[in-house]
């Protein structure tokens, strides 16, 4: 995994707030390269498969706010060798595939000129570029540093080593950093803070930081009102998550990532690999892959066309009429409108009536012809040798 991907993806997403969706989905695939189809996709980015669908540009071409190139959006068919699965791919701006240019010689030309100091013997880092550093505070440049830094160790996606930790808390498809949708019956052990605060997370590295409401503005890119809202969910998920700290005449927010979320965080087992809503997604998934494999066979097609599940049902009786001599037991089926027990009866059907014979002389109850075997034609020696002195230009 190229751990520049993830920082350029945070730089850009610093840059572009409105662009939260393709940044998530776009983390997804630098960490995930073999997610593919919008529903797989979907599921592991915490989405809906019309979002990432909408999100996606056209076929060979650029997101809105081109983090994304589409390779194929994919299309449903019947048959197998038709069916193809959407795929979407990171679009570093260095127009390399795979490659970014490496953390550690990006600087920028804000106002702090790359004069931030990091440990004596390292090369001065500011991760970022002019647009974001032009219009956020010193503080918030350097909560965006370290964030970076921290960002440009995460290369595997492991528990067995500190940096892989993070990378694994900075799932976005985990329970903790997922939307509350309306009517979710499914019961999570943290409350959700949203992903907002994923991407608060992403720009601070998941490192414990202080700051202020404009300084969280500058970051995220929301309103004012927005920060209070965000700062609010995550008191209420976890009182110990944010902190007020006086500073003078005003207040300032310590945001405790580390100390909850790290694997020595007191949140690290209640969060690690708790994606209960990402299964309840996948198993409603299944059930909309089973139910489309299952139309995509002649009974069960032929049956989803007479069933109740089709709005177009009348018009397709109405230009379809059964036939007067129907069997009763099928009239009985199709005025129900059951698709299952329509799919079944016919499947019945077709186990009685065996396979489909190999030959029409098997449909016709005839014995296929024996073949006879010929010898073949005997041909004059003295004709063959007249043809090759004819084909050899010689005189015959």
């Amino acid at each position: 995994m190229n751990s520049a991907h993830l920082v350029e993806i945070a730089q850009r997403m610093a840059c572009e707030s409105q662009a939260l969706t393709e940044a998530v989905i776009s983390w997804q695939l630098v960490t995930r390269p073999y997610l593919d189809g919008s529903r797989g996709i979907a599921r592991w980015s915490g989405l809906s498969d019309k979002t990432v669908r909408e999100t996606a540009g056209p076929e060979g071409g650029l997101s809105s706010f081109k983090f994304l190139w589409t390779r194929t959006r994919g299309h449903a068919s019947a048959t197998v060798e038709e069916r193809e699965e959407m795929q979407l791919r990171f679009h570093s701006n260095t127009r390399i595939d795979y490659r970014s240019t490496s953390p550690k010689n990006l600087q920028t030309p804000g106002p702090l000129g790359g004069a931030l100091a990091v440990e004596e013997g390292e090369e001065k880092i500011l991760e970022g570029n002019a647009v974001v550093s032009a219009r956020i505070s010193q503080r918030a440049q350097e909560v965006l540093v370290n964030g970076m830094k921290t960002l440009a160790t995460l290369t595997e996606l492991t528990t067995l080593t500190e940096p892989g930790q993070i990378l694994t808390m900075l799932d976005p498809g985990l329970d903790v950093w997922a939307e509350v949708e309306d009517g979710n019956a499914v019961k999570t052990a943290v409350i959700p803070l949203g992903r907002r605060a994923w991407s608060l997370a992403v720009l601070c590295g998941l490192e414990d930081v202080v700051l202020s409401v404009s300084d969280i503005e500058e970051l995220t890119g929301l309103s004012k009102r927005g920060v209070q809202a965000l700062l609010a969910r995550m008191a209420k998920a976890d009182p110990v998550l944010v902190r007020k700290v006086r500073k003078g005449r005003s207040f300032e927010y310590g945001v405790y990532w580390a100390s909850r979320f790290r694997k020595s965080g007191d949140w690290w087992d209640n969060c690690f690999d708790r994606d209960l809503i990402r299964k309840a997604r996948a198993a409603r998934d299944a059930v909309v892959q089973a139910t489309s494999a299952r139309r995509g066979t002649p009974a069960g097609f032929l049956a989803y066309r007479l069933s109740t599940a089709n709005p177009k049902r009348d018009d397709y009786l109405e230009a379809n009429p059964l036939p007067v001599d129907a069997d009763e037991v099928w009239k009985a089926l199709v005025e129900a409108g059951e698709e299952l027990a329509l799919y079944e009866h016919l499947r019945a059907k077709e186990s009685e009536a065996g396979p489909v014979p190999s030959t029409p002389e098997s449909c016709m109850g005839v014995a296929p012809a024996q073949v006879q075997k010929t010898q073949p034609a005997q041909v004059d020696p003295e004709v063959l040798a007249a043809m090759r002195r004819r084909v050899m230009g010689l005189p015959v």
